[in-house]
């Protein structure tokens, strides 16, 4: 059975605030990468650190468990400043603050009547049943017109979380450079997730991803939300499918920097690359086990793709398909013991998994003649992947339980699709404004946000770990 859950015109509280014009272009990019075996099979002819803010809990007191799984309405007024300008906070804190609330799934943020003195019983007369204040200073004495060297001074947050009754729940400070105030921002609210269902919120993620924004195609990081984007691969030439690995520390990715497809392994700062050997004619679509040292990737031997593993330090290659069939697009399970591709063996190319070690080959897509692209979602019960439906590529999930698969339709071609570490988002590349852009929506296709603007971006991967 497939439903479908239109993504096209409902925009989230981010994107109304972030919403950019658009212009439509031709489909195709003129550096189109996608991970599907036709391209495989052409690729292997051709080819034959900020400082982190300091945190100190004051007296927290336990909040009422009772209150997990719903959503909590919370109202945040506008933070008290105590010689610190507007202009300081505005964007880089409270804004950030106030958009992580809104799609935590923990709270909903309630408005609040105009005017100062917002008391916990204002708070709930407006319908909140929690008000977080928050107090922001210098830990040193404001910048003067002096002329005389000064320290950058650092911001301290205290951030006091009451319920309607005006019971303390939460207080704790923070210390951090202007640098840091979003990552402050990302913190305080994983705090507040924590609270209340004990779990942290996915605010301190990370994507990879690939754009062409400074010419060549090459490995960008950015935060959950589109901030903070910045590139750490500097090959000058083609480098494409970063994949995180389990404790999020490095990647792995294919380069052209050779003028062949070839692995590197690098750390998230960039630093650190190795090349792994492998002997092979075709190195691609590389990903991390969640557990050991094994990485599952496509290699060919005499132009046709397979299932290969290896071991991180290039060691102990081994070969899981045989067929003559194209094999692509290896993805783990979150187990470590099961591995998702791609092949052409039933004559068009769809999803199967198999054991880690390349027994038990069993088909699991059965809607849709082309399926490409899979990704297990954290809890191992659904898959998510690119779906060819009536002519363009959309994003079908699938239980892993009942076998039934969903279809989130929206504008353009929407691939790649890669879930976020606690299972509630997705990520994936659309074309829907003529350019390949990042996108992050909820599993059910609600919310939609753009998080890349510059260039072409591709090939997301959403790091693994909750910080």
């Amino acid at each position: 059975m497939t439903s479908f859950h239109s993504i096209g015109n409902q925009q989230s509280t981010e994107q109304r605030v972030r919403q950019r014009p658009v212009e439509r272009r031709p489909l195709r990019s003129p550096w189109r990468w996608r991970r599907s075996p036709a391209l495989l099979l052409m690729t292997a002819a051709l080819l034959s650190a900020m400082p982190a803010p300091s945190q100190t809990q004051i007296t927290p007191p336990p909040i009422d468990r009772s209150l997990a799984n719903q959503t909590v309405p919370i109202a945040v007024p506008y933070p008290t400043l105590n010689a610190v300008p507007a202009a300081a906070i505005t964007d880089e804190l409270f804004g950030p603050l106030t958009r992580d609330l809104a799609i935590s799934g923990v709270f909903s943020l309630v408005p609040l009547p105009p005017g100062a003195g917002i008391t916990p019983e204002v708070a709930k007369r407006a319908g909140a049943q929690q008000i977080l204040y928050l107090s922001i200073a210098y830990s040193a004495p404001a910048p003067s017109s002096s002329t005389a060297p000064q320290a950058s001074p650092e911001f301290v947050i205290e951030a006091r979380l009451y319920d309607s009754t005006g019971v303390s729940g939460l207080a704790r400070s923070y210390r951090g450079p202007a640098a840091a105030l979003t990552r402050m921002a990302h913190i305080i609210v994983s705090d507040l997730v924590r609270q209340f269902n004990g779990k942290p919120g996915i605010f301190l993620t990370q994507i990879a991803f690939v754009s062409d924004r400074d010419g060549h195609p090459e490995i960008y990081l950015m935060n959950y939300d589109g901030g903070n984007q910045r590139r750490i691969t500097f090959h000058n030439s083609i480098s494409v499918l970063p994949s995180w690995s389990p404790d999020d520390e490095r990647l792995v990715y294919t380069s052209f920097a050779r003028k062949t497809t070839d692995m590197y392994i690098v750390n998230r700062n960039g630093g650190g690359r190795i090349r792994l050997n492998t002997g092979l004619n075709l190195n691609t679509s590389a990903t991390f086990s969640p557990v050991g040292h094994d990485i599952a990737f496509v290699g060919s031997v005499a132009g046709n793709p397979d299932i290969y593993l290896i071991r991180d330090d290039g060691t102990n290659l081994r070969r899981l398909t045989t067929t003559s069939s194209i094999e692509s697009t290896p993805e783990w399970s979150p187990t470590g013991r099961q591995i998702s591709f791609t092949s052409g063996r039933s004559g068009t190319p769809q999803i199967y998994v198999m054991d880690s070690e390349g027994a038990n080959v069993r088909r699991i897509s059965f809607e849709g003649e082309w399926n490409d692209d899979a990704s297990w979602s954290p809890d191992g019960e659904s898959l998510a992947y690119t779906s060819r439906v009536d002519g363009r590529f959309q994003i079908r999930i699938m239980s892993l339980v009942t076998g039934q698969s969903r279809i989130i339709a929206g504008e353009g071609s929407n691939e790649q699709p890669g879930f976020s570490p606690d299972g509630r988002f997705l990520v994936f590349q659309s074309n829907r404004t003529g350019k390949w852009q990042i996108y992050r929506a909820r599993v059910d296709g609600s919310d939609v946000l753009p998080l890349t603007f510059v260039g072409e971006n591709k090939d997301p991967d959403w790091s693994k770990k909750m910080p």
